[in-house]
């Protein structure tokens, strides 16, 4: 087990259960009528449950030794700030070219750019996470998402 594995999930956790006694203070309310530390209490309980599951998985599984000569795979710069400005850019376009046509453009790009997919898996995965995240936000909570210059 990495020491920085479970010093990790144990800053988590601890995190996890200063926002969620801190959401408590100021009123979580019910399902159907959300006080405003509903929804940070959810953020610090999904913290809290994934860095347990971290935790877990550090003491039960050891990861083996680099070898000597052999070094980690080093993190792609060039992604990472690809997925940067990708996410500078949505935000900026979602305005003007609307939330469905942004949101699609957006994730095309991350699928096809950043993860490498063929066309027709990245425009499929692409169409299903953009469909997915209008019946979530627009149909089923109701929020209202810019429209763009297409007026859709």
């Amino acid at each position: 087990m990495e020491r920085r594995d479970w010093t990790s999930a144990l800053f988590f956790m601890l995190l996890s259960i200063f926002v969620c006694e801190q959401s408590t203070g100021i009123g979580l309310g019910t399902l159907r009528q959300p006080g405003p530390g509903l929804l940070s209490f959810g953020v610090g309980a999904g913290t809290g449950i994934l860095s347990l599951v971290l935790l877990i998985k550090s003491f039960l599984y050891r990861t083996t030794p680099i070898e000597p000569g052999r070094a980690k795979e080093p993190i792609r710069k060039e992604k990472f700030i690809l997925i940067c400005v990708s996410f500078f850019v949505y935000a900026i376009a979602v305005e003007w070219l609307g939330f469905i046509l942004s949101t699609f453009v957006f994730v095309l790009l991350l699928f096809r750019l950043i993860e490498a997919n063929r066309w027709w898996n990245s425009l499929l995965k692409a169409v299903l996470v953009t469909a997915g995240n209008y019946l979530i936000f627009v149909i089923w909570l109701k929020i209202s998402v810019p429209k763009g210059f297409l007026g859709w």
